[in-house]
């Protein structure tokens, strides 16, 4: 098996957060995506939430239960709050690449991808003294969140070591990227080969975000209930400890969003249920990355 883990360990556990505070917004506005008059303080306070209210409130609960998680960073939040990422990455946490604000690769030009990749890896070393070797493509609306076609040969030159996306063939499973694929629409598709570059994959039933921020036009409820949404954790996670050994189970988390007051009690209510599964091993996405064998 690919992935060997810590030996008495059965599935991997990772909490993972979207650091993006108001940079998806401002990014929305640039690509105009928002009208000029529909951002403004009130928008702007939305993402800064998560920077001055989510983040302590994160911090205290991950130091509670030992957990060391994974932040993937927008560069401009780096450059803006660099205390902050500083403190993340003393603590432990890992600090990786989510571009530089928030952009997707699919919407730049070639200059601008290489620009979008160096200035976020020169705001992390900038607050953290450590290169990222992890990378999570930013969504953006109509593009959703999509390589370009350079993007993968990009990430293998800039040192990094796995992308965590929706892509590739698993849910619970990390594998290696497939790279040069070409669809068409009148043939089969011809598919590319593997590169040395990890897929840690997300699942869009473990976003908060899908349910509990984005609106009934993208086809989700804006509000779930706690109950809800932990019913769903709860029985992914669970399949996931009895049928995928040497697996992981992934929370993608933004604290915009999972640092408001009851979502907070369903994380925390959640992480007891995962650590009481004694071959749980919590970890950051860099370690599971680190336990691939060729």
């Amino acid at each position: 098996m690919p992935i060997e883990l810590p030996k008495g360990k059965r599935l991997a556990f990772c909490v993972t957060f979207d650091l993006d505070a108001w940079s998806i917004f401002l990014r929305m506005r640039a690509v105009g995506l928002l009208r000029e008059g529909n951002y403004g303080p009130i928008n702007f306070s939305r993402g800064e939430f998560g920077i001055v209210t989510g983040i302590p409130r994160i911090v205290k609960l991950l130091d509670k239960y030992g957990i060391k998680a994974t932040f993937f960073t927008p560069g401009v939040i780096a450059d803006t709050y660099p205390e902050m990422v500083r403190d993340l990455h003393t603590r432990g946490h890992e600090i990786a690449h989510h571009g530089y604000f928030h952009e997707c690769p699919a919407s730049l030009t070639e200059n601008e991808e290489v620009e979008s990749f160096e200035k976020g890896i020169r705001a992390i070393v900038n607050a953290t003294g450590e290169r990222p070797v992890g990378y999570r493509v930013p969504f953006e609306i109509p593009r959703a969140n999509e390589l370009s076609p350079r993007t993968v040969q990009l990430l293998i030159k800039l040192g990094f070591k796995y992308i965590s996306q929706h892509m590739g063939p698993y849910d619970f499973r990390v594998s290696k990227v497939r790279d040069g694929d070409v669809y068409h629409t009148d043939r089969p598709p011809e598919f590319g080969k593997e590169v040395n570059l990890l897929n840690i994959p997300v699942n869009e039933l473990e976003e908060d975000d899908l349910a509990y921020f984005l609106g009934e036009s993208t086809f989700y409820p804006k509000l779930d209930a706690a109950s809800k949404v932990f019913e769903i954790w709860k029985m992914d996670f669970d399949y996931a400890y009895e049928n995928e050994p040497g697996g992981f189970f992934a929370l993608v988390l933004h604290p915009e969003c999972t640092g408001r007051a009851y979502r907070m009690v369903l994380l925390e209510e959640f992480i007891q249920y995962v650590l009481r599964k004694p071959e749980v091993w919590p970890c950051r996405m860099v370690d599971l990355a680190n336990c691939w064998k060729d």
